[in-house]
């Protein structure tokens, strides 16, 4: 499904089975950028999913769902994808006024799957966070999450 921020992102609910053992889910959000710039998916953590399954502890996990779910009828490199996490206000119950964030995260592609450790995610500065939500013209989580078919 379209972002209605930007046309040039596909947007779906990911559910995945987390290394906890139990379902997780996440907003995934698949951004085409210009050649040569290589497309960005950004995962949002969501209050609805339990904290014990959260984004950052299974990012591999998620990241290998979101490429299947936003993959489909495409052709994409899988290691040819910027991957950044998104936390704010939406993340948690608790969290209301809380600033929104971006991780970097370093993922490896082992032909199946994804992998990555906590040691491989990079909390963005406000600065270089801002710059890339300016160049990914996002629409707001809540909007996107309720625009999506089977949303929670």
């Amino acid at each position: 499904m379209a972002d209605a921020g930007n046309p040039r992102a596909r947007t779906a609910l990911v559910r995945w089975l987390h290394r906890s053992g139990a379902e997780a889910h996440c907003l995934a959000r698949l951004i085409d950028r210009p050649a040569p710039e290589p497309p960005v998916i950004v995962l949002t953590e969501l209050a609805t999913n339990a904290d014990r399954n959260g984004l950052t502890t299974d990012f591999g996990g998620a990241a290998t769902s979101a490429l299947r779910a936003l993959g489909s009828g495409r052709v994409l490199d899988p290691s040819a994808i910027s991957w950044l996490a998104q936390h704010g206000e939406f993340s948690s119950y608790d969290a209301q006024g809380a600033p929104e964030t971006l991780t970097e995260v370093s993922v490896t592609f082992d032909g199946q799957a994804y992998h990555c450790e906590l040691t491989d995610q990079r909390l963005l500065p406000a600065a270089e966070a801002g710059s890339w939500f300016r160049a990914l013209d996002l629409e707001p989580v809540p909007a996107a999450v309720a625009g999506l078919p089977g949303s929670i």
